[in-house]
This record gives structure tokens, C-alpha cells and sequence, in this order.
């Protein structure tokens, strides 16, 4: 049985043979691109975590060590871009800007609350895009993504907050 069959019949089974037949070779391999011990263990770490989480995406076609080596090399391009000294954090959700409230109603809470849930990486390009006042190609080059990816994440808050409006206004209606 390979090992990608045995982890998706028994994960826990299948993780201990993974770290067993491919651990050295994706430590030996994240040392490469980390150059430390520590960041290399952290993203052997991720890469097996990941592999096993997503093992259905496997496709028996294809070359397992591959496959793992795309999933390291990936958790290691995002860890590069986050620490690029050039990206600026927008802060905690508390550092949100005030949002000014309607007159009859306290909406602008509303709404600030309800961005401080987003998650953080929606969080922030929503931050730049609306209250940074940034066009989504300054956004893109901010945070050291594509724009596409800045569109996706800003089509998302829209779907989350109109979900979240929807369900606070049935809410207050019912009561």
C-alpha cells in the first residue's frame, strides 16, 4: 500500500509512515531554502500537516515527493513574502478606523464589529482597499499578492458582511 492510500485509510497510521519514508528528504530540503534549523523543522512541520490534510487532492498520477515538495515550496514563497520588510501590517482588528454611524442607528459599530471577524488576511485588504483609500493594484503590491487574489478576498468580505447584515436584521425583526 503507498503511503498516500494509507493516510487517507487511517491519518494518524499514514502521518507516521509519511515523517518516516519522506521527513529527512523535505527537512534536507526546507534546510536548503531556510537556511536554518529551526524555520526548516517549522516548515517540514506545515508541509506534513498539510499533506495530510489534504491527501484527497493527491493525484496517484503524479509523483508523491513532488506533491510534497509543491506544498513546502509554497508554505516557503508565503513565508517570504510575509517577511519582506516592505509589507505593512495594518494592525490588530482593534486598530480598526471609526466607521461614522448613521443618523438612527448604530451601524458604523455594527459594521466595525463586524470587520474586526473577518479573517485576518481579509481583514487587512479590506483596511487598505476602504480605509486606506488604495486602489486594488496598490493593495496587490502592499501585501505581495496578485490582484486577482486582492479581488477574491474583497468579493468575500462583501458575501461575509452581507451575510452577517442579513442575519442581525432577521434577528433583531424577530424579536
Amino acid at each position: 500500500m503507498e503511503v498516500w492510500q494509507e493516510i487517507a485509510k487511517n491519518a494518524e497510521c499514514g502521518a507516521e509512515r509519511l515523517v518516516a519514508e519522506y521527513g529527512d528528504r523535505l527537512y534536507a530540503a526546507a534546510l536548503l531554502l531556510c537556511r536554518n534549523n529551526c524555520d526548516a523543522e517549522d516548515l517540514v512541520f506545515r508541509t506534513l500537516a498539510r499533506a495530510v490534510d489534504k491527501i484527497r487532492q493527491f493525484k496517484p498520477s503524479g509523483d508523491f515527493f513532488s506533491w510534497l515538495y509543491k506544498i513546502l515550496l509554497n508554505f516557503h514563497r508565503m513565508d517570504a513574502r510575509r517577511k519582506r520588510p516592505d509589507i505593512v501590517s495594518v494592525g490588530s482588528a482593534q486598530d480598526l478606523p471609526q466607521i461614522p454611524a448613521k443618523s438612527g442607528g448604530d451601524a458604523g459599530a455594527e459594521l466595525q464589529e463586524m470587520i474586526r471577524r473577518l479573517p485576518p488576511n481579509i481583514r487587512e485588504t479590506v483596511v487598505l482597499k476602504y480605509f486606506s483609500g488604495m486602489s486594488i493594484e496598490e493593495v496587490a503590491a502592499e501585501l505581495g499578492i496578485p490582484a486577482g487574489t486582492v479581488k477574491s478576498r474583497l468579493f468575500n468580505a462583501k458575501r461575509i458582511l452581507a451575510d452577517e447584515f442579513k442575519a442581525t436584521n432577521q434577528k433583531g425583526a424577530s424579536l
